[in-house]
This record gives structure tokens, C-alpha cells and sequence, in this order.
């Protein structure tokens, strides 16, 4: 495998910590039930944007309801969507307290790719345009399984935006998408791991692998043949190398 002069860094379980500040991001909540509430706090928290996905809308509004201060505290910048999902009277809240809602007639694009629009727009605002915004989805995995795809293809979607990463979060789970190319992935082992994944979707990938329990070497990993589920961070960091985009993923620790 021809090695890359380029060396891709990533940093997710940056985006988990109350210490060590994350490169600015924005956090996109979608239409998935919202049950890790301490996960999604820390999020919100270090997050510059917070946008609500239409049916994301509902699961915020029920993740808090019983909460009035909770509530009020978690306003989203703004929610999008074509608004076929979010319920009247989730509308009516956000709209009380002032939460710009807007519909975008688009059935060309997901209610995710329509947040994705919007935060190009605040970019142009604030003359954010040298150093994107990362993306955090959260609930991005479970739930409907098509949403799940959706979310996994919103990786491949953007990853010729290479000043930009995505990173989707589970109940579970850290998921981004490693183009072609060689890749160091620096751990926060006391926030994610030991558990992980390397998984080509959509194409066969041959991997090597170094800083795990059960390294690849020149392995042509595939659907219907091998791929490294289940395997365990071994290393602060992990250098993988690849042919063709593949997804990695780690689980995150409960927090004490």
C-alpha cells in the first residue's frame, strides 16, 4: 500500500471532555430517542452551535419535559427541517420562547443535510470559512435502522470536506469515517474505549493497523469476508492506514 505524505489526526472523544477544549463544532440533534442526558450535556456545553433536526425537536422536548429548568436551558440556535415530524405543541414551546423553527421544502435532502446547509450559512455570518466547524450528531445510531444509514452515509457524504470532521454519537459510541489515506487517532481512554471497530462500508479496504489488541496487517477487510468488530484499544494512539474509506468506531465510557 502507497503511504500518503498527509497524516489525518483526529481527536473525537475531545468533543466528550469537561477539560481539554475541542476545535469549535456544532451540535446537530436528530430524531432519535435522547437517553444519555450526562453525554449530551457535556456536548451541548462544549458545542458553538446547537441545531435541532425537525424530529429531533420532539426527542429534546421529551428528554426534558419533566425538568422545566432543563427545559429552558437546552434552546437550540435554531431548528430545520421540513417539519413533518415535529408535534404541534413541541412547535408552540419553541416557539414561545423564541427558537427561530424553519421548514425547508427539499425532498431531495435529509432533515441532517438541511442543518448541514444551515450551519454554512453561520459560517458565511461570522467569516468562519478558513477553519470549518466540526459537525457532532447526536442520537445518531439506533433507533430506525434507516435513519442509522443515514447518519453512517452523512459520513461519506462529507468526507471530501476534508477541513471538516463529523463524528456521530450513540448511546454507545464515537463513529467517524476515515477516507483513503493514513489516519492517527489519539485516544482519551478515560473518556471512550477499550472497545472499537474498523469497518469498510460500501467497498472492500485493505488496513494496517497499529496501537490495538488485534492488528491488521495489509488485511483486505469486507462485507461477506473479515471485518475488525469487536476489536480493543491497545494504545493513546492508533495509526491506521487504508485504500478506501472505512469507519471507526469506539465506545464511550459510562460516566461514574
Amino acid at each position: 500500500m502507497n503511504k500518503l505524505n498527509a497524516i489525518t489526526q483526529w481527536r473525537p472523544a475531545n468533543i466528550l471532555s469537561a477539560t481539554i477544549e475541542p476545535k469549535p463544532f456544532c451540535l446537530i440533534v436528530l430524531n432519535q430517542p435522547l437517553t444519555k442526558l450526562d453525554t449530551f450535556r457535556q456536548l451541548w456545553n462544549n458545542a458553538s452551535f446547537k441545531f435541532v433536526a425537525d424530529g429531533g425537536s420532539n426527542r429534546l422536548y421529551d428528554a426534558f419535559q419533566d425538568d422545566v429548568k432543563s427545559l429552558e436551558k437546552y434552546l437550540p440556535d435554531e431548528i430545520r427541517g421540513d417539519l413533518d415530524s415535529i408535534r404541534p405543541e413541541v412547535q408552540d414551546y419553541y416557539t414561545s420562547k423564541n427558537v427561530t423553527i424553519t421548514k425547508v421544502d427539499d425532498q431531495n435532502s435529509t432533515d441532517f443535510m438541511k442543518c448541514m446547509d444551515l450551519l454554512k450559512e453561520k459560517e458565511k455570518e461570522v467569516n468562519q470559512m478558513v477553519s470549518l466547524f466540526d459537525v457532532v450528531a447526536m442520537p445518531a445510531l439506533g433507533g430506525r435502522f434507516d435513519q442509522t444509514i443515514a447518519s453512517i452515509n452523512m459520513l461519506y457524504f462529507m468526507k471530501d470536506q476534508v477541513e471538516r470532521k463529523v463524528i456521530l454519537v450513540s448511546d454507545e459510541n464515537l463513529t467517524v469515517l476515515l477516507d483513503k489515506g493514513s489516519h492517527h487517532i489519539h485516544c482519551l481512554r478515560d473518556l471512550e474505549g477499550p472497545t472499537c471497530g474498523v469497518m469498510p462500508i460500501g467497498s472492500p479496504a485493505t488496513i494496517t493497523t497499529k496501537g490495538l489488541k488485534w492488528n491488521l496487517e495489509n488485511h483486505k477487510c469486507f462485507f461477506g469476508g473479515m471485518v475488525s468488530t469487536s476489536n480493543v484499544i491497545d494504545s493513546d494512539l492508533i495509526e491506521i492506514e487504508t485504500d478506501a474509506p472505512l469507519v471507526w468506531t469506539t465506545e464511550i465510557k459510562d460516566s461514574k
